[in-house]
């Protein structure tokens, strides 16, 4: 990633996200940002805890503080004209698209199929599927037309190559993920455009520790404690830690640069070992 390239980001409102690490870590290196999130709630999930205004906004002022040109934008990802209007808002604001990250997504609901409610499988694949197919075909239509090439990258998950108990509708919405990026590759390269997921594993998320959360599904499954379930998760990451959305960002960092200008097509598992394949 070269100084004064312009790279659009999804999902950096959250303090402690993978978006919000990549924005500042590629603002480091010299990017111009725009970076976008969606301050209402989700349709089938109110509940569900997103970003806001506020966020959006400490986010524009932590990256302008590190000298970083930013463009902060509300961007519902399930919505097509909105999309568009982020990949329009950037050319006009800075001429050019050089790198798209698709990194907006949620997981609103962690139970069995059996009692998976439609509107929040949905929900979910609106957002991670839909969302990163408009992102994806957004910017992908920028770069061919400008020429030069560019990069694009999904956020995917492990749970885009491995399915998980009682996450059907997310491991769903990024096995998608992983195989439009595939379709996508083949499409953009000839036009020099490199595209690829990351999967991450797991990360010390505060999602994951609210009621209801990924920790009280898994008690509940297996009839053990939280802080068993924790454990028993720590304990099958070979590196021994929970990962850091620091970790995600380099990955994303590394797609970006010259060293990963011959890498697409591809879901990079980025998971401390705990996904191997």
């Amino acid at each position: 990633m070269g100084d004064g390239q312009v790279a659009v980001i999804t999902g950096v409102g959250r303090e402690g996200g993978i978006g919000r690490a990549t924005a500042m870590a590629l603002a480091a290196r010299g990017a111009r940002l725009v970076i976008a999130d969606i301050a209402r709630p989700l349709d089938n999930a109110p509940d569900y805890r997103l970003s806001t205004e506020s966020d959006l906004a400490e986010a524009a002022e932590s990256l302008r503080e590190m000298g970083a040109e930013v463009l902060p934008v509300q961007c519902d990802v399930t919505k097509e004209d909105q999309v568009e209007d982020l990949v329009r808002a950037t050319v006009e604001k800075f001429g050019r698209l050089d790198v798209f990250v698709a990194n907006a997504g949620v997981s609103t609901s962690n139970v069995p199929l059996t009692e998976l409610a439609v509107r929040d499988f949905d929900q979910t694949l609106a957002v991670n599927l839909r969302g990163t197919f408009l992102c994806v075909r957004a910017a992908l239509r920028q770069l061919i037309e400008q020429g030069g090439g560019g990069r694009v990258i999904a956020v995917s998950s492990q749970a885009g190559k491995t399915g998980w108990p009682l996450l059907g509708a997310y491991c769903a919405s990024k096995f998608g993920v992983n195989g439009l990026v595939q379709v996508a590759a083949k499409e953009a390269g000839p036009h020099g455009i490199t595209v690829n997921a990351v999967c991450p594993g797991t990360l010390d998320n505060p999602l994951n520790d609210i009621p209801g959360g990924l920790w009280d599904a898994y008690s509940r499954l297996q009839g053990v404690t939280r802080e068993e379930v924790r454990e028993a998760t720590l304990a099958a990451i070979p590196l021994g830690r929970f990962q850091t959305a620091d970790d995600v960002a380099d990955l994303i960092v590394f797609l970006t640069s010259a060293q990963g200008g011959y890498i697409t097509g591809q879901a990079i598992n980025t998971t401390g070992g705990q996904e191997m394949h």
